[in-house]
Formats: C-alpha cells, structure tokens, sequence
C-alpha cells in the first residue's frame, strides 16, 4: 500500500497532507506512535502525539524520518504550509483536531491491514469497493440477498437490492432510513436480532417472524469497538452456511469502510457537540459557529432537557449504543420543534437547545413537547422534561439550562414520568432550593440535632427521622401525620415527644420547625448538586 493510497481510503476529512514526497507513491508498511525510544525506520507513519511541527523536537522527528525513509509524519492541524521547509524529505500530513490519537491509529491501522486482507481478493474481477453502497452491492454479491449496512443507532448507511424481492420491514427501513421503531422494540424484547452486539464475531439468524424474510446479520467492529451491522434478508436462494461464513468474511471486508464512516460522523458531530456546549456554558468562542447553525442567541433561545429513567446498562457498548438511539430519537422530536435544534448528552442528562424567537413560541413548547414523551413511552422509555427560560444573549442560555436542571432534580423527587416541568409549575420547590443548597453547606454542627436522631434510627431501628419529617410536611397536623405513617394519635404524639427529648428538639418553636424541615429537604440533595 503506498500513501496516496491510504490518503484516498482514510477520505478527506481525517488527514489533509501539507507536503507530499514523491506524489505519496512511498509504500508504507505500519503506523506508529512517535517513541524517542524507537527511532523511525523505512515505510512508517509516524503519529507525532504531543508534538508541534513548528518546534525544535517537530522539525527533528521530520528529519530524522526522512533520513530513515519513514513514508511520513502526522501533526495535529495546527500549522500551515509554509511551516513546512521545501525540502522536506519525508510527507508531512495534518489530523483533523476533532479526531483523537487513538481513533486514527485505529483507522490507519485497520486500513493498512485491510490493503493486504484476503477478503480484499474474494472477486478479483471486481475493484476493492470505494463507498459505502459500493460496498453493500459486494457484500450482495458475496452472500447472496438483499443488503443493508447500520450503524449503531439502527440508521441505513447504504443498502444494495439487485433484484431481490423485499419484504415490507426492509422496503420501510430503506425508506424511512432506519429500522421501524417497533421492529426496534420487538427485536429488543425478543432478543434476536441484536444478539450480534453481544456476539460480535458471530452471524445470528433471524428466521422466526413470519412477517419478515430470513435474515443473516453480523456485527462490523474494529480494534474492540463495535460500528455497525450487516443485515442480509434472504433472495431468491436461501441462506445456507455458506453464505454464512461469506457474510464472516464480508464483516471484515466492512471494517475500514465503516470505520473511516464513523470517523467522518463523528468528526461533524463532535464538532457540532462542542458547539452546543459551548452554548450551554456561555461561551463566546463559539457563537459564530452557533449563529451559522441557525442558533443565534440574540434571536432568543431556550433549553429543553430531559431525564430518562431506564433499566441499568451495565454492559459499556450496550449502554452507549442507547445513548446514541435516544439521542437521534430526541434529535428527531426537536427538529420538529425547530430543523435548527441540537441535542446533546451531558453526564447523563440530555439537552436540547432551541429557538425561541418570540415569547409566545417559547409559552408553546410545553404543549408540542407533548407528543415527544408520548413517542417516547410508546417505545418504553420514560421520559421528563423541563423547559428554561427564554435566552435572548449568551449569557442568558447557562442560566437557561440551570433552570432545567433545577426542575429536573425537582421531578426526580417528586417521582413518575411523562411530565413536564416549567417554573411556573414548581415555583414553590424552585424558591426553596437556593435556601437548601446553602443549608447543605452550612455549619455542620447546626444539623447536631437531625444527626442525634439519624444516629438513633440506625443503631434502634427506629423511625425518628420520618416521623418527624411526615409531621412537618402536614404542618404539624398530629391526625394527618398519623394517618399517613398509620399510628394511633396518642402512639404519634408519644413518638414526637420521645424524639424531642432525644435530639433536644423544640417542636413548638416555629422558627426550629422551619429550620429542621429546609434541613430534611437539603439532606434529599444529590451530592453532587450540593454545594
């Protein structure tokens, strides 16, 4: 494989060359990571990680490769051309600053590898494929059937028919570009088709709907990641074990592509996502970025965030496999909103940033969030949302989505899902939180008296704490209270007194009684929300 050969398979987006030796025609032999330990030798690509090209230790790893024959040497897009002395005698390539070491190593490495696969020869009659459907028609070929390439979010990348009859779930996902929500769900329920994120090395059949052709499928992965799948829906022929082991060797003919694929998604992703947080906490930087998405805070904008309450995804590739369907499903429901709203996940909660250019528009969105979460359910996922305040500057958006995660951290505690929260809704949790957050920080010996009853409860296995804490929600009403904790009165009255006389406690000073409830509301804090 010579350079100009992996530059054309690596694609545009993830190295730009400033300096090619020879028209790239040096053939490379490994990619590499720069080690002062190992000098360069002949046909490497060096990754210069942690080096500048317009520093002393760039311009000597540039000349030590060329004195050893290396094929070339990657910075990060830092420099310019005219950084790069004529006569330079080995290539000088530039990595795209939104991709990081490890994913290109990866990619280069698995291209490489690829150039000298056998599965590269299996019809040596017919080129090594150049883009992704150029690929789903050799896999067609290879296998036999209908063709569909995923990735991970169940979204069509390329797909190849050649004549075969399709049934109504392939036509619909090669329309719509992407697998039906509720074939999503039934294959998740069913745990069929997606054994191949589980499997990833092993074809799985999917032969038991009767609504739905035989299907082969295999997961497409690299370097331990998984980045897609291969569906091959049964022709004109069925799917013998021989097409079986064809679709193995077609997994991994698909590698390179889908990896180079992921990369370019990822790269305008993340780029996109850097925006989007950049709104988030108000920074300048990135607001002409914004503006040219359509995002523009002057115009007024407003954050939409949701909280998911979902089974535990302990397996890591399961769990961001989620992330990035919920995601897309979030994306699709704001785009509704506004073609120019983005979503983003932050430390588990999800964000949406969308315009709002007048304050009637903002006063309707809780009603067209709506149907969303009602989407959203019908696909077992429970979901609440929050509404902020309307930003009409950059500075205005970070106090924006603090009003959203205040109101989500008020519906968490209040519990269920399918709501939606605004402040006019929760004003009275919103006002007490401030005064919580800063009781939470407070002089730790101001809480001796609630410590003296927790510390009873777990050595006597009483229940002081919520004894007291059910009293003060019903405001002192000794019936109310217990009712709800199912006591005789006079058992109540006997317990507030025994509390009392443990913690010290002055139940008829209304001032105490405030205190100790904003106490028991800021003990409910998450810990990382406390100050």
């Amino acid at each position: 494989m010579k350079l100009s050969d992996l530059l054309e398979a690596a694609g545009p987006g993830p190295l730009r060359p400033v300096h090619l030796v020879n028209g790239g025609l040096t053939p490379i032999n490994d990619v590499v990571i720069v080690d002062s330990a190992c000098p360069p030798a002949a046909g490497q690509v060096i990754l210069a990680v942690g080096l500048q090209l317009d520093t002393p230790a760039g311009r000597a790893l540039i000349a030590e490769s060329g004195a050893t024959g290396a094929a070339a040497v990657v910075f990060r897009s830092t420099v310019t051309v005219n950084a790069v002395p004529g006569d330079t005698r080995t290539s000088v390539l530039l990595a795209d600053a939104h991709i990081g070491w490890a994913q290109l190593l990866l990619l280069l490495r698995t291209l490489t590898s690829a150039a000298q696969d056998e599965t590269a020869t299996e019809f040596p009659d017919h080129p090594i494929p150049s883009s992704m459907h150029g690929l789903a028609e050799a896999i067609a070929v290879m296998v036999g059937g209908s063709v569909v390439l995923y990735d991970r979010a169940h979204r069509v990348i390329a797909y190849a028919v050649q004549g075969h009859e399709i049934d109504t779930v392939r036509r619909d996902a090669i329309i719509g570009k992407r697998t039906p929500e509720q074939w999503i769900k039934r294959f998740t329920i069913d745990r069929s088709a997606y054994q191949t994120f589980r499997n990833p090395d092993e074809v799985v059949r999917v032969d038991s709907y009767e609504e739905m052709r035989t299907r082969l499928r295999i997961a497409i992965h690299a370097g331990g990641e998984i980045l897609g799948e291969i569906s091959v829906a049964e022709g004109r022929q069925p799917l013998t074990s021989e097409a079986e082991e064809a679709l193995k060797r077609a997994a991994a003919l698909a590698a390179p592509f889908m990896l180079r694929h992921r990369i370019a998604e990822d790269t305008g992703r993340t780029a996109r996502e850097q925006m989007l947080r950049g709104l988030l906490e108000g920074s300048p930087t990135l607001a002409t970025h914004a503006i040219n998405s359509g995002l523009d805070p002057h115009r007024g904008l407003t954050v939409v965030g949701f909280a998911v309450r979902t089974q535990d995804r302990t397996d890591a590739t399961s769990a961001e496999v989620f992330t990035e369907r919920l995601i897309h499903l979030l994306s699709l429901q704001v785009h509704s909103l506004d073609p120019a709203a983005g979503v983003l996940s932050i430390d588990g909660a999800y964000y949406a940033v969308v315009p709002a250019l007048t304050p009637a528009s903002h006063e309707q969105l809780v009603g067209r969030l709506r149907p969303a979460l009602d989407q959203l359910h019908r696909l077992d996922i429970d979901t609440c949302a929050a509404v902020g305040r309307r930003a009409t500057s950059l500075a205005e958006v970070p106090l924006s989505r603090s009003d959203v995660d205040d109101q989500l951290l008020v519906l968490a505690r209040r519990g269920g899902s399918g709501v939606i929260g605004t402040k006019q809704q929760l004003w009275a949790d919103l006002t007490l939180l401030p005064a919580e957050r800063a009781i939470a920080a407070a002089d730790p010996d101001l809480t001796e008296h609630l410590r003296r009853l927790t510390a009873h409860d777990q050595r006597h296995g009483t229940e002081f704490v919520k004894t007291l804490r059910t009293y003060l929600e019903v405001f002192g009403s000794t019936s109310a209270a217990a009712e709800q904790l199912v006591l005789h009165p006079n058992t109540l009255r006997h317990r507030l007194w025994r509390l009392a006389e443990i913690s010290g406690i002055d139940l008829d000073d209304p001032a105490q009684r405030l205190a100790l409830h904003l106490q028991l509301r800021a003990g409910s804090l998450p810990d990382e929300l406390q100050p």
